[in-house]
């Protein structure tokens, strides 16, 4: 089962037209199993793509929908 994002600071990260988030600071993203993944600026998560195992564009954009 794939993780889900339960606690990430969305001023850390800017969305981009094409769909895609840019991370702008150093942020700790918190997953659902407790896991914690630093990404550092600069990192760019684009559609279909995955992340340690994640689709982080598909779990930023629920979690910035859902705050």
């Amino acid at each position: 089962m794939e993780d889900e994002i339960a606690k990430v600071n969305l001023k850390e990260f800017e969305k981009k037209p094409d769909g895609s988030w840019v991370c702008v600071a150093n942020s700790d993203i918190t997953m659902k199993t407790g896991k914690i993944i630093r990404v550092p600026p600069g990192t760019v998560f684009k559609k279909g793509t995955m992340f340690v195992g994640i689709n982080m564009v598909e779990e930023l954009d629920k979690f910035s929908s859902a705050n």
